[in-house]
């Protein structure tokens, strides 16, 4: 402009027009290529329209495959006759009668839906459209729409329907090759579910999803759930306040270890999904941890997005995303000290659990290789017998391991207590149980190597069999003094077997009143991996040794296992609970390797092999 607000003579000023107004709703249409998401909108506009229930059917007529949607809701432009809504449609494509509202309005009715744009998604999804609408005292109506076509029909129905009947159907005819494979029932099932997952939660909404072309035993009918997060809330504000804007709702999952699919958080708008993950979001850069990590999952609700047109994803970058941003940071480190605090949970559990972890995932070994031979285990030094040689000379050595309460027997690992299973498994009695009748010890007869420990139970019983779970008086004492039990009284006591062998019968005596039942147990006492089906079982206690300077990973040193804490794949092993555990089992595996078959030219190789675990298992971690 000029001095004094002129305009120079030789500026021109004009309204941008499009040279091809169609050429704009081709691009338009074209900008959704996902049939699902274009289906999701579909099934917005019924949202919108306060749709109490939708039905969605996939069938064919007449050789000619369709997708049908049927709401209650209150119709297509109520206040306006079928034929005039119909109308405004057809020639307000880009336009929405929704937009007149406040944005407190368009939260509190949680309205997404365009029907100027999204109704042109059905482009994805096959060939034609037929939206048919009645309301009551008004005859039915069609608006037919064509793809790539800028022609649109109108037409009064000729079919009778309920003068009292409101509803709206659209139909798209003639579906695509992709869209045909995309649209079962439970992938569309699955999509609405997770992309409709805040409004299914918010609204007395049902939505169903049939499909009359499916064979064999592929579902049929399938009610929309809202989809819901796997794994342990994180103890995250479900409420962010974002300032100048409503708050943000953040619902933060930690997922179990062992979890197929790594997790991601999604970001949605008045319910309804705008990205798959937070590290997509293109206002600020969210691609970092913790948003990254792939153990979490969840969902990131902000009602005050401008949602991008036509594809429905993405948002636009102005004042609003800009705070969003800004409140999300503010998360972070809330987050990071909540997921490090529950990795070291999950840690102490791991170290605390160790070996019966260790054992579970070597139980099938001796069964299905039998080749293989495993450890002698000893209890520690601290609890052998006084003037034991072996326990004196083995000193440090043994007192890092442990059987975990386990024996060998068979050439199968003996859980700690092998009645446990068994008893918790009754069904429980309609009646309680009577007076004290009879105790046993479980198991009634077992073996332990030399030096070994074994867990013992006492199972009391009423005269009818019914197990006594009250409180007892329980004693227990050894027959002889190849061994010893700690402690003598309670339901449940350790047997530690002596340097010597033999055979030990172990008594327990219960008292209630009195009552007085008395019950006894045989113990066999055996050389180290003496067994009669062959190979021994025993799962040793890692001794953790601090050497960073060693190449060595573990090692078998007399008679027990040290695993290098020092080395940098241990260290990197150790950043997960669940890391940690399978590069031990992958230590624990070459030892069993070498210890079965002794050859120098086998532990270099296997060490490679470790070292190749621990570089893959961490890339399978990111997914």
């Amino acid at each position: 402009m000029a001095a004094g607000g002129r305009r120079p003579r030789d500026q021109i000023v004009g309204k941008l027009r499009a040279a091809d107004p169609f050429e704009l709703i081709r691009w338009l249409a074209r900008s959704q290529p996902d049939p699902r998401k274009a289906l999701a909108e579909l099934v917005q506009n019924a949202i919108d329209a306060q749709a109490r229930s939708i039905r969605i059917t996939r069938l064919r007529e007449r050789g000619v495959t369709g997708l049908r949607i049927v709401d209650d809701g209150d119709g297509v432009i109520p206040d306006l006759d079928r034929e005039g809504a119909l109308t405004y449609i057809a020639t307000h494509v880009g336009h929405s009668r929704k937009r007149n509202l406040t944005p407190e309005q368009r939260r509190e009715l949680m309205l997404q839906g365009k029907y100027g744009i999204g109704l042109l998604g059905f482009w994805a999804i096959g060939q034609a459209l037929e939206m048919r609408t009645h309301v009551p005292g008004q005859p039915a109506h069609v608006l037919r729409l064509f793809e790539d076509s800028p022609r649109y029909e109108i037409e009064r129905l000729r079919s009778r329907l309920p003068l009292d009947e409101r509803a709206t159907e659209i139909v798209v005819r003639d579906l695509h090759r992709p869209a045909f494979l995309s649209l079962t029932a439970r992938r569309m099932a699955d999509y609405l579910a997770a992309e409709l997952r805040g409004q299914l939660l918010a609204r007395d909404l049902r939505i169903t999803v049939h499909d009359r072309i499916a064979r064999g035993r592929a579902p049929k009918t399938i009610e929309v759930k809202p989809a819901r997060f796997n794994g342990d809330r994180l103890d995250i504000p479900l409420e962010v306040p974002v300032p100048g804007h409503s708050p943000l709702r953040a619902e933060l999952y930690l997922l179990p270890p062992g979890t197929p699919e790594p997790g991601h958080v999604a970001v949605s708008c008045a319910g309804t999904t705008v990205y798959d993950s937070v590290c997509e979001l293109g206002v600020a850069d969210f691609a970092h941890a913790p948003w990254s990590d792939p153990r979490l999952s969840g969902l990131i609700e902000f009602p005050d997005f401008q949602v991008a047109p036509g594809s429905r994803r993405g948002v636009v970058p102005d004042q609003a995303a800009q705070a969003f941003a800004t409140a999300l940071r503010g998360i972070e480190p809330r987050l990071r000290a909540e997921l490090a605090t529950l990795e070291a949970r999950a840690a102490a559990a791991i170290g605390a659990d160790l070996l019966k972890q260790l054992e579970r995932a070597f139980r099938d070994v001796p069964r299905l290789a039998p080749e293989y031979d495993f450890f002698a285990v000893r209890a520690p030094a601290t609890r052998g017998f006084a003037g034991d040689p072996a326990a004196a000379e083995e000193g440090a050595g043994d007192s890092a391991q442990s059987t975990n309460g386990a024996g060998a027997v068979d050439g199968i690992a003996i859980p700690e207590d092998g009645g446990d299973a068994i008893a918790e498994s009754e069904p429980p009695s309609l009646l309680p149980p009577g007076a004290l009748a009879i105790v046993h010890v479980v198991p009634a007869a077992t073996r332990v190597e030399r030096l070994g420990v074994r867990r013992l139970r006492a199972d009391a019983r009423d005269a009818s069999g019914t197990r006594i779970r009250r409180a007892l008086d329980i004693r227990w004492e050894v027959s002889s003094g190849l061994g010893r039990v700690d402690p003598v009284d309670g339901a449940v006591t350790t047997f530690t077997a002596g340097p010597d062998t033999g055979r030990v019968t172990v008594k327990v005596t219960a008292a209630e009143g009195d009552t007085v039942a008395e019950g006894e147990g045989r113990i066999d006492i055996t050389e180290l991996g003496e067994s009669p089906s062959g190979p021994r079982a025993g799962i040793p206690e890692p001794r953790f040794v601090e050497d960073p300077a060693g190449s060595w990973r573990s090692r078998m040193l007399t008679g027990c296992w040290e695993v290098n804490s020092g080395h940098a794949d241990f260290r990197t092993a150790a950043e997960t609970a669940r890391r940690k555990l399978r590069y031990l089992a992958a230590l624990l595996a070459k030892e069993v390797v070498l210890h079965s078959f002794p050859a120098p030219q086998l532990a270099p190789v296997l060490e490679r092999l470790v070292e190749v675990l621990t570089i893959t298992e961490r890339r399978l971690e990111r997914g």
